[in-house]
């Protein structure tokens, strides 16, 4: 046994875990749910819970036992966020090409086939959406996650299909497997990858990779987002595809390599 295996802590693993379960779609659970979606048996689950609750990260409601993330949990993430290497690298960068274009820019990492977002600036003085700080269900429908798709290993992208539910969020959104392998192929050919109303009406974007810098691999995207107030697909792709190319070159060189493997 490797001496990081030794000196691993369950019980903080799975408090870890219940924290990780709550999203903007999952605001509240109760404990049988927290119990079930991780495989715990009820007692177990009671116990992390309320621990939790009496460090102040999560709160339970007295009449409909729902169980919820408490405030202290806003601090603490915010100060893990601002402590990251990611968010101090890619801001300068994304600072200065907003700075000298006007345009929004999201950057994100994935994680589990979930897009977390890392840094964002917003075009001013225009109507334009970003994602939520994380986003499920959401590779096949947002110009970031076609771009994280076509950068993974044929192996790793046929793994992760096999994963995704093709729901529709707008009448454009891209439902089919063949549809959607066939896009990421030319997207793999430009090196880029769009989104046409896919994820919601009136909202385009342009997106190109991040990878790890000594592996390779695909670990998320940076997007360019614009409202069919401002520009058209066409001249959305003859303005912006080699820049967010390059952002995305940029962003991929200075990006922390992934040691978790070491």
């Amino acid at each position: 046994m490797s001496k990081g295996k030794y000196y691993f802590s369950k019980s903080l693993e799975k408090g870890l875990k219940i924290l990780a379960l709550f999203n903007r779609e999952t605001a509240a659970l109760t404990q049988s749910e927290i119990a079930r979606k991780l495989g715990l048996n009820m007692t177990s689950t009671y116990r992390y819970i309320n621990t939790l609750v009496e460090l102040g990260y999560l709160e339970k409601d007295a009449r409909s036992k729902l169980i919820r993330p408490a405030i202290l949990c806003l601090p603490f993430c915010n100060n893990l966020m601002s402590a990251t290497d990611h968010k101090h690298l890619f801001k300068g960068v994304i600072d200065r090409i907003h700075g000298e274009h006007n345009i929004s820019i999201e950057a994100a990492l994935v994680i589990s086939n979930t897009i977390v977002r890392i840094y964002h600036r917003s075009a001013k003085e225009t109507l334009t959406y970003h994602l939520p700080d994380s986003s499920s269900n959401c590779l096949h429908n947002t110009a970031l996650g076609k771009a994280y798709l076509f950068s993974q290993e044929p192996e790793v992208l046929d793994e992760k299909i096999k994963t995704l539910e093709l729901t529709p969020k707008t009448e454009h959104t891209i439902t089919s497997e063949t549809a959607l392998r066939a896009e990421l192929d030319q997207a793999r050919l430009e090196g880029y990858t769009k989104n046409v109303e896919e994820y919601l009406p009136g909202l385009i974007a342009i997106a190109a990779p991040l990878v790890d810098p000594r592996t390779g691999t695909g670990i998320g995207a940076v997007s360019f987002d614009f409202s069919l107030l401002q520009i058209n697909v066409e001249e959305m792709e003859m303005n912006y595809a080699a820049l967010v190319c390059e952002v995305a070159k940029v962003l991929s060189d200075i990006v922390p390599p992934d040691r978790t493997g070491e």
